[in-house]
């Protein structure tokens, strides 16, 4: 059995899907309770750490009064300088006495660079090593901004559905990204011709110096120093909007 706490809830840095359900208060007092665990264990590695090396030096200490050196020397500068033990020593002795003293160096549980997939959706940390409380915080803004783009598409997806059939349009062969895309160009393409007809003229606040009209349908401004295109926006949700492009 280990002398160093373990860390509660450790497992939350691999299993992300449990993070998300926590609190950033949650995480942040879990996170404090770590740092609480990994200061004690750090007490403790140096406390046996001490110990250890008190044992080493009682049977270097023994040897030497029975005059056997133990230690490996090199030279520097004309003098010697002690340069590790001596091998017979460091297998039999120093190597017996550290397999009773555990080492401690794992320290706070940290994530890395990865990714997961979670109710279909991947999200990714992309720090390394990156806390507990940094990385739900990662986590949770990408989750929640992925699922309200997920949540988007499928209001999108319904309420197109919903405007192909009204407007006889064919989507049975279509796949969900195909049936939005058709929809919407069909969407603008109608907008156009209810607010925006062929032969209608635009007011152009900006791009021409000669002029600042356009006959919708024409390829250029009322003088023909630029060409003019009617952009349209938006979507059959939020609705559609066109203004001129002058290039």
């Amino acid at each position: 059995m280990s002398v160093f706490k373990s860390f509660p809830q450790s497992n939350l840095i691999k299993e992300w899907d449990k993070l998300l359900k926590l609190s950033k208060e949650e995480v942040v007092v879990l996170y404090e309770e770590w740092k609480v665990i990994h200061k004690e264990n750090e007490e403790t590695y140096r406390r046996l750490y001490a110990e250890k090396f008190e044992k080493i030096n009682e049977v270097s200490d023994y040897l030497k009064s029975k005059g056997i050196d133990v230690y490996k020397y090199k030279t520097k500068n004309f003098f010697k300088e002690k340069n590790g033990y001596q091998t017979w020593f460091k297998n039999n002795v120093v190597d017996a006495i550290s397999k009773k003293y555990p080492y401690y160096g794992s320290g706070i549980p940290t994530a890395h660079m990865e990714t997961y997939e979670i109710n279909g959706i991947k999200i990714s940390n992309n720090q390394s090593p990156t806390n507990i409380v940094e990385l739900h915080a990662n986590i949770t803004s990408q989750y929640n901004s992925k699922i309200k783009e997920v949540q988007k598409v499928d209001k999108l997806l319904i309420k197109s559905i919903e405007y192909a059939t009204k407007n006889n349009i064919d989507i049975e062969v279509l796949d969900h990204k195909d049936i939005i895309q058709i929809v919407n160009d069909f969407a603008k393409t109608k907008h156009l011709e209810e607010n925006c007809p062929v032969g209608s003229e635009v007011y152009l606040k900006h791009g021409c110096y000669e002029c600042n009209t356009y006959i919708v349908g024409e390829h250029r401004c009322s003088c023909g120093n630029r060409r003019v295109y009617i952009e349209v926006e938006g979507n059959i949700i939020e609705g559609f909007y066109h203004y001129p492009e002058v290039y």
